[in-house]
Formats: C-alpha cells, structure tokens, sequence
C-alpha cells in the first residue's frame, strides 16, 4: 500500500503548483503556460530517467506514450484555461478525474472494480457537484477530467514495458510539443518573446510538478505490477 501513500502527496504537490499557476497566467496564454511548463518539467526528468534509460523500444509502446503525452499535454492546456478563469470550479469539474476512470479502467483495462473503489468515485463525483454550487460550469474542467482520464489509462498500457520515469520523460516532452500545432488550428500565436521572459518563473511550479510526477509515476508502475501479480 506504499503506493496510496504515494499518490496522496504526489495530489498535495499538484494542488500546490496548480493554486502557483494562477498568477503565472496574467501574464501568459494557457498554451504559452503549458508549452514551457511541461518542457520544463521534462528537463526536470532527464536525469532521473537517464538511469531507467531503455533502448530500443517498440512501436506499440511509442505509440501509446505519444497518446499519453497528447492527453497529457490536452489535460494542462484544459487546466490552465479553466484556472485562468475560474480556479474553484474547474478544479471541482476536474475532481471528476477518479470517477472517470473507475468507469473506464473496466471497460478498457479489463480490470474489477471493488464496490469501495466505486464507492469512493462515486463520493468524489458527488463532492465535485456539491463544491460546484460555490461557482459555474466548467467546460475546461470537465474536459481536463476527460483528458486525464485517457492519459491515465494510456500511462497504464505504457508502463507495463518501460520503467516509469524513463516513460514520464518522453510523454511530458510530447506533451509540451502538441501543443505547437494548435495554431494551425486558430489558436493564438505562441509569444516567444514572453516566454523567454517568464520561463525562470515557471521553475518553482515545474519542479514541484517534477516531484509530484515522480511519486504518481512509481506509485503507477506498482499498481501494474500488483494487477499483473494478480
């Protein structure tokens, strides 16, 4: 059960650069966040992931990461977009993430619930709802859980053939580079100019991701490897 302990401070360290990432956004666009802040947090993992390095790998296994670095790079974007506006409800929306995959794992893991796991989904949808009634809808927050959830599952697929640190590395650097494209598809321009100015203030927050990242990554690989046991 070291993995719960894991996970539960890997969720402390993700409230806490999230609640830093507001102020950071009265300067730059969500997608001008998310590109520096996920780069960042990727140059963070080099080094760790340097001594899990693995090589070669296969096509299926990239082709998972790649969907796991999409999502991922998605779930930021999504996140930030609602923090920018409304930090409260969005994170009530995004609180939907558990619920999610406990519905999803089943059908695409192939994995049994136990009725306290559902139990305690279906409590934080519930909590979600209820904290809801403090804001708005949240599109972007609803989305972000959408978004986290199939990263979730892909991270799963991908971690059971490359040590988890190693496959952080790879899916936070894809997902900082999808989001380039998105201006080929009507986003705004991408400000070189203010994120070369804002990226040393982005350090505090993509480090404190890089930990929290560490911890959930592990505490994954060994859910995988008690699924597998079993």
């Amino acid at each position: 059960m070291i993995w719960l302990g894991m996970a539960v401070v890997a969720g402390f360290f993700n409230a806490f650069w999230t609640a830093l990432s507001k102020k950071l956004l009265q300067h730059q666009s969500p997608r001008e966040f998310t590109l520096v802040f996920r780069a960042l947090t990727a140059l963070f993992l080099l080094l760790p992931a340097f001594f899990q390095w693995t090589w070669p790998n296969s096509l299926k296994w990239w082709g998972l990461t790649f969907a796991a670095g999409l999502f991922e790079g998605l779930r930021i974007w999504m996140l930030a977009r609602g923090v920018q506006k409304d930090y409260y409800t969005t994170y009530a929306f995004y609180n939907l993430t558990p619920f999610f995959t406990v519905l999803a794992a089943p059908l695409v893991l192939g994995e049994a619930q136990t009725g306290s796991l559902v139990f305690g989904g279906c409590l934080i949808a519930l909590g979600a709802f209820v904290f809801h009634r403090l804001g708005k809808w949240s599109w972007t927050g609803l989305w972000g859980a959408v978004f986290s959830t199939a990263g979730v599952i892909f991270n799963k697929l991908a971690l059971a053939d490359a040590p988890p640190l190693y496959f952080a590395f790879w899916s936070f650097g894809i997902g900082a580079l999808v989001l380039i494209p998105l201006e080929a598809m009507g986003g705004a321009k991408l400000r070189v100019k203010v994120m070369k100015k804002e990226w040393k203030k982005m350090l505090p927050v993509a480090f404190l991701s890089f930990v929290a990242s560490v911890l959930f990554y592990i505490a994954l690989a060994q859910i995988g490897r008690a699924s597998c046991r079993e």
